[in-house]
């Protein structure tokens, strides 16, 4: 059976009313929206099994931004710059991988990585495979 271009138009937008149809009696009879398949695990947003946001004892520093803008830093979910208060402390600087927070108590060192030192690499001496051929 030959459908014309006429009718092909028609049979696809009768298709697209009925999805259409169809999602909206969905969403109407209550129905919850799937979830963000990228959304990363709640163990790793700090967030519970339970789903409430989990109170963090100390803020968390989430990434640095370094670029022509200057720098920046993103400290539980917001960003700071050198000056910005975070909490009761001030933001006095931003390296590649660390922040550096003062206040009446004290100075604190956020990492990006905390169980990561940076340590310098060792020499490395080339295994020798045989006799030298330049004596």
């Amino acid at each position: 059976m030959r459908v014309n271009r006429a009718n092909r138009r028609l049979l696809q937008s009768v298709t697209w009313a009925l999805l259409s149809v169809a999602v909206g009696i969905t969403l109407a009879a209550g129905e919850s929206v799937l979830p963000d398949p990228t959304r990363p695990p709640d163990g790793m947003i700090g967030l519970p099994a339970t789903g409430e946001p989990a109170v963090p004892a100390e803020p968390r520093l989430q990434s640095v931004l370094i670029g022509s803008a200057g720098r920046s830093a993103i400290i539980d979910g917001q960003r700071y710059k050198v000056g910005d208060r975070v909490g009761d402390a001030r933001l006095v600087k931003i390296s590649e991988n660390e922040v550096i927070l003062t206040n009446s108590g004290g100075r604190q060192t956020m990492r990006l990585f905390p169980a990561v030192k940076k340590t310098s690499p060792e020499r490395a001496t080339p295994a020798r495979r045989g006799a030298s051929r330049n004596p």
